[in-house]
């Protein structure tokens, strides 16, 4: 007769539909680790770990050879895996592996209780690009049964963790006639000579837009040529950095570590509607954009930017590793000097997406926990002595780069000693809040 495997699950009595657990900062996830043994088992332990990670494509396409500097001539790794946070609890045994216990044949429960730390995490998304994702990790382990692998049973549970937003506050009409919330400004240039052509003014009333919000945006369109046709899209840009995403008083070290870009269109190409004003009396003069000759016999158009976000944007403007970009690309299509065909002049407006920065005194890793408890056992099952062994470790980023060698586990690599090491290699994600969340996203500068 052959020996069927133990059965290990996690399971969440709260969400009864069979939907993947919905989780976010402090909060408190709660279930059931169930075992099931046709047959006695010896075993050391039994423990359950949340892991939130990242991990990024070094090479995302294949065609596409990326070099890291100072290591031409060394075989690239695949790719690179951060970890955000790793709790340990020991629902049952010895921690060390140092004595084995007996499992009885029949169905043990033990229930948890866990809590996330209070961090504004990315939020969970895989692509062919990145992964970012939190799971439970249950592991029955004996060290006599291989010495180099000691899991009898293991089951991994993911959970969809989503990140806190919040709602800039709308100002009052007395407040919106002094000053907008949201404006932006820049040049449209020409996608053929990367000559000027107009110059885009955006206003509206949110400082910043939420998933799932709609864009309303007011534009102004001044230059010296005729504006034929104009459409817009929104679009998502994904830019990949490596060891880590620059300060923003390091943007000239971006082209350098960047190992990637991607783009995502989120709302398709749709015409916008505008009308000409034929009674401009003064003339744009944008100090950073525009001067007398370019607002001299010029044209002034308006249009309405009007779109609905999707729900599954990335509330945070960067990860570990990732920047996040949201804008609206704006088509204005003028007659070229024969007049045989339209030119196209793009200009980019961001789309300032509203995330929830959380105080950093309740940011510290250390203050999540996970609290055990045997519940329930059936068939009388008999959990060894009373000097096993339960209790929680919890740990916050570092880095582990995966090259062709088959990954271990959830915790591949990981050291709970190498914490402050990791810290000062580079920036934790809980950092990341009071440094990086500007409503606003930087504008890059346009030629004149």
């Amino acid at each position: 007769m052959m020996n069927v495997p133990p059965m290990l699950e996690i399971r969440f009595p709260a969400y009864t539909s069979g939907k993947t657990p919905r989780c976010g900062p402090k909060a408190t996830l709660a279930g059931v680790v169930y075992l099931n043994l046709t047959e006695a088992q010896q075993a050391s332990c039994l423990s359950l770990n949340l892991v939130g990670s990242e991990r990024i494509s070094l090479a995302p396409d294949p065609t596409d050879h990326h070099k890291l500097s100072g290591a031409s001539s060394m075989r690239k790794p695949k790719s690179v895996k951060k970890v955000y946070f790793n709790q340990t609890s020991i629902l049952w045994g010895d921690s060390k592996l140092r004595a084995t216990n007996h499992l009885a044949a029949g169905i043990h429960m033990f229930h948890f209780s866990c809590e996330f730390p209070r961090v504004n995490y990315p939020q969970s998304k895989a692509t062919p690009e990145y992964v970012i994702k939190y799971v439970l990790q249950a592991k029955l382990l004996d060290p006599r049964t291989s010495p180099t692998d000691n899991v009898i049973a293991t089951t991994v549970q993911p959970i969809n963790y989503v990140p806190e937003t919040i709602l800039p506050p709308v100002l009052s009409a007395f407040d919106q006639e002094i000053t907008a919330p949201y404006s932006f400004c820049d040049n449209a240039m020409d996608t053929h000579d990367n000559n000027w052509v107009f110059h885009v003014q955006a206003m509206g009333l949110q400082q910043a837009f939420r998933p799932g919000d709609t864009v309303d945006l007011q534009v102004k369109i001044t230059g010296q040529k005729t504006l034929r046709k104009a459409k817009f899209s929104v679009i998502e840009q994904t830019d990949c950095f490596y060891p880590q995403v620059p300060d923003p008083h390091e943007e000239q070290l971006d082209l350098g570590r960047r190992l990637w870009s991607s783009q995502r269109t989120l709302c398709a190409s749709q015409d916008l509607s505008f009308e000409r004003d034929s009674c401009v009396l003064t003339p744009d003069l944008c100090p950073e954009h525009m001067n007398a000759t370019r607002a001299r016999c010029g044209s002034t158009y308006y249009a309405h930017i009007r779109t609905q976000l999707p729900r599954d944007l990335v509330a945070l403007h960067e990860t570990g590793y990732l920047r996040f970009t949201y804008f609206a690309e704006l088509a204005l299509c003028t007659s070229s000097s024969w007049g045989s065909h339209l030119r196209t002049a793009l200009v980019r407006i961001p789309v300032p997406i509203a995330t929830r920065v959380l105080p950093e005194s309740d940011s510290a890793p250390s203050s999540s926990r996970m609290s055990p408890s045997v519940v329930a056992s059936y068939d009388s099952a008999d959990y060894g002595s009373g000097d096993g062994r339960r209790g929680t470790s919890a740990s916050s980023a570092h880095t582990v780069v995966d090259g062709m060698s088959q990954e271990h586990g959830l915790s591949d690599g990981y050291d709970s000693n190498s914490d402050i090491a990791a810290l000062r290699r580079g920036r934790s994600i809980a950092d990341l809040g009071t440094k990086l969340q500007n409503l606003i996203p930087r504008r890059t500068p346009s030629s004149a």
